[in-house]
């Protein structure tokens, strides 16, 4: 198993790091002459009828999740204990700002942008995405908010 810190200055400057590192690789991707920005993340505007759809969607879902989450047993995460209450500034701002957008640029625009138009097709491209994600998240979170971290982007 690997080595993951609970020391917020660690985590902080870890996901500091990686965006430095990592982020200018993910602009030269999404970079394309014959594509805009907003192509390249498939951002367009949607009927409100798919809209209202996919929201119903995912209140079901997580409605579902929820009653789960309290039905089964399960053992709080460490992770989750560690940061429970923290008032580091840095971790707060990187944890809320920055590894989101990143993870969202990483797994959402530049994954899609990779393997969309390969034999993955749509979903193969959700279904191995949403389960990156779910394997860079897999030493802080338990089984339990990993499959509903996987199943969430799936959606």
């Amino acid at each position: 198993m690997f080595f993951f810190s609970l020391d917020p200055d660690v985590i902080s400057w870890s996901y500091l790091l990686q965006f430095v590192v990592l982020a200018p690789l993910a602009v030269q991707v999404l970079k394309s002459s014959n594509q805009r920005w907003h192509e390249a993340i498939d951002l367009k505007s949607v009927p409100a009828k798919t809209l209202t759809l996919w929201t119903l969607i995912w209140l079901a879902f997580w409605s579902i999740a929820a009653l789960l989450y309290w039905l089964l047993p399960h053992t709080p995460d460490p992770f989750l204990l560690a940061m429970n209450g923290t008032r580091h500034i840095g971790l707060t701002i990187t944890s809320l700002l920055v590894a989101a957008l990143f993870e969202e640029i990483i797994f959402r625009a530049c994954g899609f942008r990779l393997w969309r138009h390969t034999r993955l097709g749509l979903y193969g491209t959700l279904l191995l995405t949403s389960l990156l994600f779910t394997l860079i998240h897999i030493q802080q979170y338990s089984w339990h908010l990993l499959l509903f971290m996987f199943c969430l982007g799936m959606l």
